[in-house]
């Protein structure tokens, strides 16, 4: 397992070493819940910037029968000066719904995670 650790040693993101493939910079992510290697989707992106702008796409069905549902917002409210964004997904294993955030502050880049609910 390849770990991103904070200086309180609580683990941010983890890949799982044998499904990666470092020679091409990809590492399987696992589920940052439950920690399993395999049954991870990520399904949404959402990307706010300093204006109150949103853009939130979501994705639904597999192959040929893929879809992309796209919103955009130009009135909402926005914490910070810097554009954030986060990426929703869900675990067949642990059946959680999650949202992984990244937001910029004064130089610096912060990284949440928060639980959504169960699918």
């Amino acid at each position: 397992m390849t770990n991103s650790i904070n200086k309180t040693d609580s683990v941010l993101l983890v890949a799982d070493d044998y499904l990666s493939r470092p020679e091409e910079n990809e590492f399987a992510l696992r589920c940052p819940e439950c920690n399993e290697a395999t049954g991870l989707h990520i399904d949404g992106v959402v990307v706010e910037n300093a204006a109150g702008q949103r853009l939130q796409v979501d994705t639904h069905g597999e192959d040929r029968g893929a879809r992309l549902n796209i919103q955009l917002e130009n009135d909402g409210n926005h914490d910070g000066r810097r554009h954030q964004l986060s990426l929703s997904g869900w675990c067949e294993h642990c059946r959680n719904r999650f949202s992984l955030g990244f937001k910029q502050h004064k130089g610096f880049t912060y990284y949440s995670k928060t639980l959504t609910g169960d699918v």
